[in-house]
């Protein structure tokens, strides 16, 4: 049996204790700025069953980000971003989170060809302050 190598730019991300709205919005800012193995028609749902939903998806971040497709819609709560992946690629993504999302880190454990980190999202108008 093989093991099949994922690219270093590839950044598995798992995203919970959030609604199915919210996880549609922090996915779909990822989604404008990498390529991810999800179609573009495969929004996220509730399973229905009462426990904790969790969203995976990979993500691309070779290529050069796409542009910003707008204002980010508010979130509701505050959803968890766990991402798994190269040093840089992680890097990139959680560029990627800051300029949509006021990102509070959790906690991260990198190693020589991997970082695991845990971000948790806030709107960002949630906590921007204004000067007088």
């Amino acid at each position: 049996m093989s093991v099949q190598q994922l690219p270093a730019s590839t950044v598995h991300v798992m995203l919970g204790d959030c609604s199915a709205a919210d996880a549609k919005t922090v996915l779909g800012v990822l989604c404008g700025r990498f390529t991810a193995d999800r179609e573009g028609a495969d929004e996220p749902h509730e399973s229905g069953s009462g426990r904790p939903t969790v969203w995976t998806v990979l993500f691309d971040t070779a290529a050069e980000p796409g542009s910003d497709a707008g204002p980010v819609p508010e979130l509701s709560g505050q959803p968890t971003v766990e991402a798994q992946g190269g040093p840089q690629a992680t890097q990139r993504l959680r560029e990627a989170l800051d300029a949509a999302f006021t990102v509070h880190e959790l906690g991260t454990e990198a190693g020589d060809q991997e970082v695991q980190m845990k971000l948790r999202l806030d709107a960002k108008t949630a906590h921007e302050t204004r000067s007088v």
